[in-house]
């Protein structure tokens, strides 16, 4: 008895005919008749009545007896390809290069070490190229500071962190520091949301960044430069400050926040790998203070 066998008397039993059903299964009439006959010469006598003149089949007393255990065979194995399909489960996660260097490191961390069954694949992409990823099924989850106005897609508000004043730490600056006597020739510009470009243009109007980057190596790099200042993300300052490249300053004008959420298919947002991965997040956020989980 195979597998093939009983899928075919199955895709009989819903479509009625012959033809209809191998249409369904992808294979011709002659290789499903084949196949249903190789299965009732196996279990010894008919499953189907066939009249002559009527194209729709029913089922022998012998046929409606095995309907029920054929049944409970599809369900088994489904059961089955599921519990293969979670031991090689594949989680695909897409970051912006900002919270992919300085947070969701321990996420990753404490992830795998919870979810040994699920490979992690980490990627790095802006929200057009994460949202079309998505779309072809290449992507699991993304986080993004923008919105998404799309049926097909679920957005999950994840944090929200205040945006802070850094320099290196050879400078000299007064504190607290007052941000309209800032210098733009020392500033190291990072886009870090849609609200923060507007908000910066306001605050420093006239004047133009001379270097804007989004590379957090590239950050590192200037920062450590004496009187470079960058405004950033508090996450992003912890993690400088703990290389000993920069240090915080206290400002005269509260800054900014930034807010941080993930996007997925909207039919996948409940899936197990990634309520498993948020909730470490939820986790890797609570030790951190300043960042206010959404």
């Amino acid at each position: 008895m195979t597998h093939a066998g009983i899928e075919c008397f199955l895709a009989v039993c819903r479509y009625k005919t012959g033809s209809r059903a191998a249409e369904s299964l992808y294979i011709t009439q002659s290789s499903l008749s084949t196949r249903l006959k190789a299965l009732e010469k196996e279990l010894g006598g008919p499953l189907f009545y066939r009249r002559q003149g009527c194209r729709e089949m029913t089922l022998t007393a012998a046929g409606r007896e095995f309907y029920d255990l054929a049944v409970q065979y599809e369900a088994l194995l489904d059961r089955m390809q599921k519990i293969c399909h979670n031991h090689n489960q594949i989680l695909r996660v897409s970051s912006f290069n900002s919270i992919g260097t300085y947070l969701l490191t321990a996420v990753y961390e404490r992830f795998m070490q919870t979810n040994p069954q699920i490979r992690l694949e980490i990627q790095d992409m802006e929200l057009d190229a994460a949202t079309h990823s998505i779309q072809e099924d290449k992507t699991d989850l993304a986080f993004t500071c923008g919105r998404v106005k799309d049926s097909h897609f679920a957005q999950i508000p994840v944090f929200s962190e205040p945006m802070v004043l850094i320099t290196s730490v050879a400078s000299e600056y007064a504190e607290p520091v007052e941000l309209s006597q800032l210098s733009l020739s020392d500033e190291v510009y990072i886009e870090w949301s849609n609200a923060f470009a507007p908000w910066h243009q306001q605050m420093f109007i006239g004047e133009k960044p001379q270097i804007r980057i989004s590379i957090m190596a590239h950050l590192q790099k200037f920062i450590e430069q004496k009187q470079r200042w960058a405004i950033v993300p508090v996450s992003v300052a912890e993690g400088l400050e703990q290389q000993g490249i920069a240090r915080r300053l206290q400002t005269v004008s509260p800054l900014p926040c930034r807010e941080v959420s993930c996007i997925t298919a909207a039919d996948c947002q409940n899936e197990p790998a990634i309520e498993a991965f948020l909730e470490c997040l939820r986790d890797v956020i609570g030790e951190h203070p300043q960042i206010t989980a959404l």
